[in-house]
């Protein structure tokens, strides 16, 4: 793949021209002004792309496809919502295609084993590994969502998107939104209530 994934920005710095200058110039073939404009979203695509696709080394991967599908699509983009609106939903939709290839590479081999429970209760006095195992477990969990109740989940719950911004990124109604996290939020709640490592996550989702 001949382009490359330019580095995210330091905090603080902004490229030189507005964000509506670079858009207009990218859109025109510009590709110092795409470089730009994909590193001052860069830090936010990747984000948004672990919220969707959990915790791996496969992120800078698909920010990378992210970037070349910006480059291929960015003069059909005609500003009917902003850019950031835009490139969220590029980045979901490149990230939706990614987990189904990935179910259909799982369903090609072996069922996948359910998950293993802790050898201790306790994953340790680190606070952080707590959190790093609650975080395997729960997109153990979401691995066996449908891919529409998975990304409406991660968004809505994850990335706090509102319903209302939720509907805009994936391109459905309010009620399509509202409906695909609540079947989601049920089926999570249900599966992780047998794992007490998930006790603390099934409270904040239900509060």
């Amino acid at each position: 793949m001949s382009e490359r994934l330019p580095e995210p920005s330091r905090a603080g710095e902004h490229p030189g021209d507005g964000g509506d200058t670079l858009v207009a110039r990218a859109r025109s073939g510009d590709a110092e002004a795409l470089g730009a404009l994909f590193v001052a979203h860069a830090t936010a695509t990747r984000r948004l792309l672990r919220s969707v696709l959990g915790p791996g080394d496969e992120i800078d991967d698909v920010a990378q496809e992210v970037f070349v599908q910006v480059h291929r699509s960015i003069g059909r983009f005609r500003g009917e919502s902003g850019f950031s609106t835009w490139l969220h939903r590029l980045t979901v939709n490149t990230a939706v295609s990614h987990l189904r290839s990935r179910a259909r590479r799982r369903a090609r081999l072996e069922a996948a084993p359910p998950l293993t429970p802790p050898a201790s209760p306790d994953p340790g006095p680190d606070d952080r590994a707590g959190a790093r195992e609650m975080l395997r477990r729960l997109y153990g969990i979401l691995d066996r969502l449908p891919v529409k109740r998975r990304v409406a989940f991660t968004l809505f719950e994850l990335e706090g998107l509102t319903l209302e911004k939720l509907s805009v990124v994936l391109g459905v109604s309010v009620a399509t939104a509202k409906s695909r996290v609540f079947f989601a939020r049920r089926e999570v709640i249900a599966r992780a209530a047998a794992d007490p490592c998930l006790a603390a996550l099934i409270e904040e989702i239900e509060t």
